[in-house]
């Protein structure tokens, strides 16, 4: 037993700990991916959870703005949304937030949809939306429910 305790020769195996290291990169590799990832949706989801009121609040102002109402706040004219000017509608606004916002109404007479967007800006996939309950006038005598949906998304 003492031969083999004081025995100095040794084998030296190089390359046993590679296979280790790698699995231990690769590990730390995959876990700061997945950190980054929960990171990146934390940010997101907080700034819908933050934001939710202002798009519902800029869904309430466009409802009720002359440019799309006329004299009947909560009634959208279909007229003038077709002839309406997206630039000046963005313009007042839009300082905070980009947003567009889309008219929609169905029932067994008509099915009526607009998307009004701001030319100059492409649309984010990512977003905040919010939705009231609207009234669409086609004409003098053809009203029906509708709804005005307002997406919102940082600058």
């Amino acid at each position: 037993m003492s031969s083999f305790i004081s025995d100095e020769k040794g084998l030296i195996e190089p390359y046993t700990e590679l296979p280790v290291m790698a699995l231990a990169v690769v590990g730390f590799i995959v876990f700061i991916a997945v950190l980054a990832q929960a990171y990146t949706t934390y940010q997101e989801k907080s700034f819908m959870a933050g934001h939710y009121q202002d798009a519902t609040n800029l869904a309430r102002k466009l409802g009720r703005d002359s440019t799309l109402t006329g004299d009947r706040p909560g009634v959208i004219d279909a007229g003038k949304l077709e002839i309406l000017d997206p630039i000046e509608i963005f313009r007042q606004y839009g300082s905070y937030y980009n947003f567009m916002f889309k008219v929609d109404s169905n029932s067994e007479n008509r099915t009526y949809s607009i998307v009004i967007k701001d030319p100059r800006r492409k649309e984010s996939k990512t977003g905040i939306s919010a939705s009231i309950p609207v009234t669409v006038r086609f004409n003098d005598v053809e009203e029906q429910p509708g709804i005005l949906i307002v997406k919102i998304w940082r600058k």
